[in-house]
């Protein structure tokens, strides 16, 4: 495996901008919910709304750059889809009503996830599977470290300006994806290889379905994906409301399991990746998961400490940062020539199993954290299984 030059990581540099854009444009703006519910005359849980259509922006937006990456290449359309979020950003700065935000959040979305998924097909199509499991890797350290400081950053300017400022910030975060962008993007010659043509699209889309390899891989990386999410959602009820304990408290909780999530990637990108093949790198991760969220049901069940409840969780968070980079390279490895379709697939289909993940256990759910526990059990169970099955027919 031959190392990576300095013109390849400034390209990786360029593509952890455009990665980070989709967390910052979700965190930053969380600290100025009750300024922006009192401005706007309406409920926090009404803003809250913005960060629903905000995902299903993403969802359908890459759907759409996907295909589109592949017909022209990388550069024009990222450079567009930054413009759309740009300008949605700037839009958000007159909003009048609560409804209108919701809209333009929507088409901030669909303007960021033109970067997300060309990102990972520009990682995909350029890059051997042992580099793309290092980049992928690189990539989710990055997705560990900007929901951590997205908050800090956007807590800070609402301190000493209107909350106006946080989407100010958004937009020029973005102009810098731009500029990197269009000075260390170069298109390769067989960037344009594509149809833009409908039938095209839904046969290649159809393809993918057909693919065991990618839908294997990709389901083992939404259920990854989901258990993020359930994580996210429900660790402020299990320390502030379950444990009592202060918001201060439940940042540097916060802080740990983002860590340790930064920490599972990097050990996947320096170590594991050169001792382990990427399926048992699935298996020894699934399998930390099954036990860590055993603990966590276990302790939560007898209702030991909380302190001895919150230990089992970077057990549990860690592995994510082992099972994300090493899903999405098996997964989109073998379309090299559709990496902007898979790419588009895989990161639609992680939402759309969140979303009926989150579905279905806010229907079950009475507010019970131990079911919340078996939930990630289950997660886990399922993608160790999966993972073995596969590796038994050598897929």
């Amino acid at each position: 495996m031959e190392k990576l030059s300095s013109s390849e990581w400034i390209l990786v540099l360029t593509l952890v901008s455009l990665t980070a854009l989709g967390p910052v444009a979700i965190d930053m703006y969380l600290p100025a919910f009750p300024r922006i519910a009192m401005d706007l005359n309406t409920s926090i849980n009404k803003v809250q709304i913005s960060l629903s259509t905000f995902l299903a922006g993403l969802a359908v937006g890459q759907l759409f750059w996907g295909p589109i990456s592949d017909k022209y290449g990388g550069k024009k359309p990222i450079v567009i889809s930054l413009s759309i979020f740009i300008i949605s950003s700037l839009a958000c700065l007159w909003v009048q009503s609560i409804e209108m935000m919701w809209v333009y959040r929507f088409l901030q979305a669909f303007g960021s996830s033109g970067g997300v998924v060309i990102a990972r097909a520009i990682v995909n199509k350029r890059f051997d599977k042992d580099q793309t499991l290092k980049i992928f890797s690189i990539l989710a350290v990055v997705g560990g470290i900007a929901p951590i400081m997205a908050p800090i950053v956007g807590n800070i300017l609402i301190s000493y300006f209107p909350w106006e400022v946080v989407f100010l910030a958004m937009a020029f975060f973005a102009l810098i994806g731009i500029t990197m962008t269009l000075v260390n993007l170069k298109e390769q010659k067989d960037s344009a290889m594509g149809s833009l043509d409908t039938r095209s699209i839904v046969k290649n889309y159809i393809s993918l379905f057909k693919s065991k390899v990618f839908i294997t891989y990709t389901c083992i990386g939404s259920i990854a994906f989901s258990c993020l999410m359930l994580y996210i959602s429900n660790a402020p009820v299990l320390v502030m409301e379950h444990g009592k304990l202060s918001s201060t408290t439940f940042t540097v909780v916060f802080m740990i399991n983002s860590i340790s999530l930064m920490c599972g990637s990097f050990l996947t990108s320096s170590i594991l990746r050169k001792k382990l093949k990427p399926t048992s790198i699935l298996t020894l991760g699934t399998s930390i998961q099954i036990g860590a969220a055993f603990l966590l049901w276990l302790f939560i069940s007898l209702d030991v400490s909380i302190y001895i409840q919150l230990a089992a969780l970077p057990l549990f968070i860690l592995p994510l940062g082992m099972i994300f980079p090493t899903a999405t390279t098996l997964a989109l490895a073998p379309f090299k020539l559709q990496s902007g379709t898979a790419s588009a697939l895989f990161g639609a289909l992680q939402l759309a199993f969140t979303f009926l993940t989150s579905m279905a256990l806010n229907s079950l759910n009475n507010g019970s954290m131990a079911l919340v526990a078996l939930t990630l059990l289950a997660c886990a169970l399922t993608s160790f299984t999966i993972n073995m099955c596969t590796k038994k027919k050598n897929l």
